[in-house]
């Protein structure tokens, strides 16, 4: 199969640039005042602009298609301030998150128009996420061509299967390689990405892809204020969803049995500290038990259907590069040094 779609989660990787291309007196700075004297010292266009993200966002894609070659291309962005249909299940969805500083914040914009005039295909929607328009998309087209997924969203990993995978970014990518005996400065991906398929999923995370949906479902995701249900870890997760498979078979099993049959069931899968008070939890206050783990499994569960994207085409994500206007919009910048 020839044919490569990348899909990019562009407000991970422009996060993740961001951070990482920070001067260290702003890095370090404990408060916004102390941040605010080291302003100048970050990457910044002649009109004044904020620009160390977009140039290291910038700089990474282009090595990427230079090495990878990807014939199709994607980026999908968040918009985190409006109301996605997961706020309207649960209003505290990731409601524990700051507001970005500004100069960061200007960045998203700026990093659009530069897309925009290399003319590489873009979407963003008021009610879905980023990990909503890849979910679709890569669902959409992996009978077509191969799908490479690039985010540091673990939400995406549900998604690995032979034909998709997923560019985790994670500072812990060379101890999980040295870990599998394998040389990652060989392989043919970028720098501080772990490369997972359905076989790393089930080695790192003890289930399949599908079931991050539901380990999540029941451990919760702080990063995103996923509840789940309290004091139920992997220890539990883990045996219960290889024994089950999903949330609703776990239910199905304790509501059809007595309760000596799930506790020696508990003990045969090895969980040594029952969780079943917990999974049964009832109350009229907090969200709790099964109540908490189907509405967190509804929250951790990536949309793969959007119908807006029913008509995108093939050839409308085909990547070609206009290399006049990115050469004039990096000079505007003062990229030059990826004209090279």
């Amino acid at each position: 199969m020839n044919k490569h779609l990348l899909l990019i989660d562009g407000s991970s990787l422009l996060s993740c640039c961001f951070f990482g291309n920070l001067p260290k007196e702003y890095k370090f700075a404990k408060t916004d005042e102390e941040k605010d004297k080291y302003l100048d010292k970050i990457r910044q266009s002649p009109q004044g602009e904020f620009t160390n993200g977009v140039f290291t966002m910038m700089a990474s894609m282009l090595k990427v298609i230079r090495n990878q070659k990807p014939t199709h291309m994607v980026v999908a962005w968040d918009r985190t301030k409006e109301f996605t249909f997961r706020k309207e299940l649960f209003p505290d969805y990731k409601g524990h998150r700051k507001e970005f500083r500004s100069e960061l914040s200007s960045q998203f914009a700026l990093a659009q128009n530069v897309l925009k005039d290399m003319g590489i295909a873009q979407f963003l929607f008021k009610e879905y996420e980023a990990d909503d328009i890849i979910g679709t998309l890569s669902k959409k087209f992996q009978k077509g061509m191969r799908v490479t997924i690039w985010t540091k969203d673990q939400d995406c990993l549900q998604l690995a299967d032979d034909n998709i995978r997923v560019w985790l970014i994670t500072s812990k990518c060379s101890d999980m390689y040295n870990q599998l005996g394998i040389d990652n400065k060989q392989l043919n991906i970028p720098s501080g990405i772990f490369e997972y398929t359905p076989y790393y999923v089930k080695h790192f995370y003890g289930v399949d892809p599908i079931q991050i949906i539901d380990r999540k479902a029941i451990e919760g995701d702080p990063s995103d204020n996923i509840p789940g249900i309290s004091g139920v870890g992997e220890k539990s997760v883990i045996p219960l969803l290889q024994e089950f498979e999903t949330v609703e078979g776990i239910y199905d099993f304790i509501e059809n049995s007595s309760e000596k049959e799930i506790k020696e069931t508990f003990k045969e899968l090895g969980i040594s500290r029952s969780p079943l008070s917990r999974l049964i939890e009832e109350s009229d206050t907090k969200l709790v038990g099964k109540k908490a783990a189907f509405l967190s499994k509804k929250l951790a569960t990536i949309k793969c259907d959007i119908e807006e994207l029913d008509c995108v085409t093939a050839d409308e994500l085909s990547l070609e590069i206009n290399e006049d206007v990115m050469k004039s919009t990096f000079e505007e910048l003062e990229f030059q040094s990826l004209l090279k």
